[in-house]
């Protein structure tokens, strides 16, 4: 087998695609089977759970598309966090990253005495690198970052063990010199990354909470309670709570009641806001920010779409060394944060931005600022100019609340993907990938879909991603 990543991806569909019905049938009911065991399953609009749908046809990238994917996301981050250091007395950073009084205060109370250092943030940048990737280095767009509570850190690599546990056995006959390698794992990363917070904060023991908002935990896929299995079982005592469990006790702080060193949350300021407004107490959480033991950090409270004007707008090239400038306007879309403004197009002229959304409906997207899950996106192309006015209507009733955003292309390849039910067939799919760059690794998220806004929340598919030859 060629060692280049997008052949041996594209033998292996060939593969997979050629195996007699008997065999399909059969491989296809021992992974539903491993996937309900394992936990790979999500709660959609009904009450029944489902499979998350899984390709069979995964991708495979070189060590070196790899490596220069960490390299490139860790040196934007480093950027990021520069720039953020100066957010407090910086009104530009402040109104293109806008907080609401309340959480402004909040986060100022909890760094009286300055920015807290480190400052860790786990989070994972969605692009439109597709199965190719080596192909796509020179020009491929990152859609947005994900900062806080980052998803398919459990589901992944359960996909992941899926296919290496059935799959790639069933292969050896037709693919004898297969040799792939899983990416890090997503939860060991996430581990590294709390264990790494906790000597730099002094607290070496590293008793782990992991924190989101239960109530909400009904629909989709709880992930917390398979990361905090995974690590009790690499022996770090971990407990899974709300914000509102946690308490001070002397120079200790408890979630239901155990004590922990980090927290790692999946929930952003305004909830915590939200929690302290209706009578809540967050007397813990707020403790926890103000002793920095949360991640992600303070910094990850700006991964707003908004983000991306930073790093596409010349208002702000004065930010960036030329080498930063290059690489951001490279990689990242035109990106407005929605008011009544006069502000450059994707050509560097100056326009009006709420007339030049009406009158571009087709090259544009809309997004909440703050929103996750690809909830209430509007991509202009798709929907009628009588829906995108009342779009673009909300988001000036609400200023700094939505974005606009270049449409980015977002690839398509043939993908074969297993669902709850039904023999797996090739079919072009709408695919994206995420990628989470530590100092201890690089791991990817492969998602797939029959709709142009693809995540798993909304029907989507995991693809796992290899690499290609043998761990050194």
């Amino acid at each position: 087998m060629k060692k280049g990543g997008s052949s041996a991806a594209s033998q292996i569909l060939a593969a997979v695609e050629a195996m007699p019905d008997a065999a399909m049938t059969e491989l296809a009911a021992a992974i539903r089977a491993q996937a309900r065991e394992r936990g790979l399953m999500i709660q959609m609009d009904g009450p029944e759970q489902e499979m998350v749908p899984v390709a069979l046809s995964p991708w495979v990238f070189t060590p070196e598309t790899a490596r220069y994917l960490k390299t490139f996301f860790r040196g934007i981050r480093r950027t990021v966090n520069r720039i953020l250091a100066h957010y407090f007395e910086d009104e530009k950073l402040q109104a293109i990253l806008p907080l609401s009084e309340s959480e402004l205060k909040w986060l100022k109370a909890g760094c009286s005495e300055g920015i807290p250092r480190p400052q860790t943030i786990f989070e994972r940048f969605d692009t439109n690198l597709g199965p190719n990737p080596e192909e796509q280095l020179r020009d491929f767009q990152v859609i947005e970052f994900n900062a806080v509570g980052v998803g398919c850190v459990y589901l992944m690599p359960a996909a992941t063990g899926l296919l290496q546990d059935q799959l790639f056995p069933r292969l050896k006959e037709a693919l004898p010199e297969l040799s792939l390698t899983a990416p890090a794992d997503y939860r060991q990363l996430l581990l590294q990354e709390l264990q790494t917070h906790c000597r730099a904060i002094e607290r070496p023991g590293c008793r782990v909470g992991l924190i989101e908002r239960r109530e909400t935990v009904a629909g989709g896929c709880d992930e917390f309670t398979r990361i905090g299995s995974f690590f009790g079982e690499k022996g770090v005592a971990t407990v899974v709570g709300d914000p509102r469990e946690i308490e001070q006790k002397g120079d200790d702080l408890t979630l239901k009641g155990e004590p922990v060193d980090v927290l790692y949350r999946d929930f952003q300021l305004e909830e915590v806001v939200s929690i302290k407004t209706h009578g809540g107490s967050v007397d813990g959480i707020e403790t926890a920010f103000s002793r920095n033991q949360v991640v992600s950090t303070v910094f990850g409270e700006f991964d707003h779409k908004s983000l991306c004007e930073l790093l596409s707008n010349p208002e702000f090239a004065g930010y960036f060394s030329p080498q930063e400038l290059r690489a951001a306007r490279k990689h990242f879309p035109w990106t407005r944060l929605i008011l009544e403004r006069k502000t450059a197009d994707p050509e560097g002229k100056e326009v009006d931005l709420v007339p030049y959304l009406r009158e571009n409906r087709e090259r544009l997207v809309l997004k909440p600022n703050r929103g996750y899950g690809g909830e209430g996106v509007v991509v202009g192309a798709a929907v009628s100019v009588s829906a995108w006015e009342e779009a673009i209507g909300k988001a000036v009733e609400k200023p700094k609340s939505w974005v606009a955003q270049e449409q980015v292309t977002i690839r398509s390849a043939p993908m074969l993907v297993l669902e709850e039910k039904g023999r797996p067939k090739v079919e072009e799919r709408y695919v994206t990938l995420g990628v989470t760059a530590t100092p201890r690794g690089v791991s990817f998220v492969g998602r797939c879909s029959a709709k142009p806004v693809v995540n798993i929340s909304l029907g989507g598919g995991l693809v796992p991603v290899f690499l290609a030859g043998k761990r050194a």
